[in-house]
């Protein structure tokens, strides 16, 4: 189990640069929108939980350099805080932190949620499961 993220600066650390990220969520709308090829399926849970996160991501970046998009980075975190809620727990969870959406430390800082969701979705791939640390050898 990976730790607690702490801060926008731990979380955003590995991030692109906003104006790349800003391009990329801007294909993937476009990739998932109304325009979607009708041979392909309907955007999945997962692709829409990823333009959820993304977007939040990106709007709690830009409102911590310009204080004034902090009421659109609340609405955006709650809004993928709310969606991961209501996915549940089990094969359908679609949170991946340690902490889940629902819990007390979010109620009054969910941004601080879309920084975690957002750090281990950066860093740990969908393949790469997450795992507990090993013990530490008694014999060292």
């Amino acid at each position: 189990m990976t730790t607690p993220i702490r801060g926008a600066r731990d979380a955003y650390a590995e991030a692109p640069p906003i104006a790349r990220e800003t391009v990329a969520l801007l294909r993937l709308r476009r990739e998932l929108g109304p325009d979607r090829p009708s041979y392909y399926p309907p955007a999945s849970v997962n692709e829409i939980r990823e333009v959820l996160l993304r977007e939040a991501a990106l709007i709690d970046r830009l409102a911590l350099e310009d204080p004034e998009a902090n009421g659109d980075a609340l609405k955006a975190a709650l809004e993928l805080k709310e969606f991961d809620t209501r996915q549940g727990l089990g094969p359908g969870a679609t949170f991946e932190g340690v902490i889940p959406p629902y819990a007390d430390q979010w109620q009054d800082e969910p941004r601080g949620y879309v920084r975690q969701e957002y750090h281990h979705w950066l860093t740990v791939p969908p393949w790469k499961p997450t795992l507990p640390p090993a013990p530490e050898d008694p014999t060292a």
